[in-house]
């Protein structure tokens, strides 16, 4: 009778701890991101126009993102943008709407290249992951580094938490077993970091897109598309892909 009624207290006291750990992940809420640029490395030439440019513009743009986000869906989008008239210039999908749908594997974002809008519809990418040693703790939250290499050259840092296990974070990073909390793209000067976490339950229509009437592309029509209107811009141009594909 002793053996089972200790088996019993094994049992449940495994399941009550099972519970607790349970209760600990978050699995649906909003994360608010800051996304910050080094805008005075955009001028890699060396002249008196550029040194003008620098000497009068803020060092950094800084928006700020806001990623709702549950274990079925997520939705990424703009929530405040910096304004400066220094950055007007700059605005290559710098104010993306980015969603996913796990079920299907389903991308779909809005981006603005220049003037022109479009409506990305295609599969979630899939990154090829290197898993690190290395922790730190974003937004009160222990996160892994992991890495990965994009667009054949651009080197990803990131940094995730399996304490909100859903395979997510800012812009189209995903594929890790957990959400994304920072990232670092060293060759575009851009960093994405969590600022605040926050639990909530979400309504269904908190993932929509508003309509639009964007031009509906896949990935491969829209790199056609801007690899032909940006054939005569120099190695500029590949700094306009980069920004475009995250």
């Amino acid at each position: 009778m002793k053996a089972i009624i200790y088996t019993l207290f094994i049992f449940f006291g495994l399941n009550q701890l099972g519970s607790v750990q349970a209760q600990n992940l978050l699995l649906t809420g909003k994360i608010t991101f800051e996304k910050k640029e080094n805008m005075h490395k955009q001028f890699t030439e060396e002249n008196s126009w550029n040194a003008e440019w620098r000497k009068n513009m803020p060092k950094y743009k800084v928006d700020e993102f806001e990623l709702f986000f549950s274990p079925s869906q997520t939705i990424y989008k703009i929530s405040k943008e910096d304004e400066s008239p220094y950055f007007s210039w700059s605005k290559v999908a710098a104010s993306n709407t980015v969603k996913l749908l796990f079920e299907g594997r389903k991308y779909e974002a809005e981006k603005t290249i220049y003037e022109k809008n479009y409506r990305l519809q295609d599969s979630i990418p899939t990154y090829e992951w290197k898993y690190h040693g290395e922790f730190r703790t974003i937004a009160g939250y222990s996160c892994r580094k992991a890495s990965t290499i994009i667009l054949d050259s651009i080197y990803v840092i990131v940094f995730y938490t399996d304490e909100i296990p859903v395979s997510a974070g800012p812009e189209s990073f995903t594929g890790l077993p957990g959400m994304v909390l920072g990232v670092v793209l060293p060759r575009l000067n851009l960093t994405y970091f969590a600022t605040k976490v926050e639990g909530q339950l979400l309504a269904e229509n908190a993932f929509e897109i508003p309509k639009s009437k964007s031009k509906r592309v896949g990935f491969k029509e829209f790199n056609t598309e801007l690899n032909k209107a940006l054939s005569d811009w120099g190695e500029y141009a590949a700094k306009v892909l980069w920004k475009a594909n995250l």
